[in-house]
């Protein structure tokens, strides 16, 4: 695993889902975002989606992605995802994950982090904003 060349990243973005047709592999980015609003705290999310595509790779890696608070440097959580053997450098890969039920401590800056074999290799920030309710509610 040492020796496999780091892979180029071209895309890694944060949705509310990812969506994989069954015969074509195509993927379909659902409610793309840059924050998310929250009233109280601790907010839980029902569905965060995570995309990211990648090329000059080859060989076997594992992949971790963890959820940073920026603000506070905390680790929320952390999701390994099984190895992935890629055969060909010029293969384009890509990959959809839907990771169930977010749980956010408090307002602020969240970062994802693609770590290959342990080394970050992409950043995907985002803002979790506290509103308040509208008048008479």
């Amino acid at each position: 695993m040492t020796d496999s060349p780091t892979p180029s990243i071209q895309a890694f973005l944060v949705c509310d889902s990812v969506i994989e047709d069954s015969l074509t592999k195509k993927k379909s980015l659902i409610g793309l975002f840059t924050h998310l609003q929250a009233m109280t705290f601790p907010f839980q999310h029902h569905q965060l989606g995570l995309y990211f595509c990648m090329t000059d790779a080859e060989g076997t890696y594992h992949f971790d992605i963890d959820l940073m608070h920026v603000n506070t440097d905390q680790l929320v959580c952390r999701a390994s995802l099984p190895d992935i053997v890629i055969g060909d450098r010029l293969q384009i890969a890509d990959f959809g994950i839907n990771v169930p039920a977010l749980l956010f401590p408090s307002p602020g800056r969240y970062e994802f982090r693609l770590r290959m074999n342990g080394r970050v290799i992409a950043q995907k920030d985002f803002s979790v904003i506290q509103v308040t309710p509208p008048a008479g509610t």
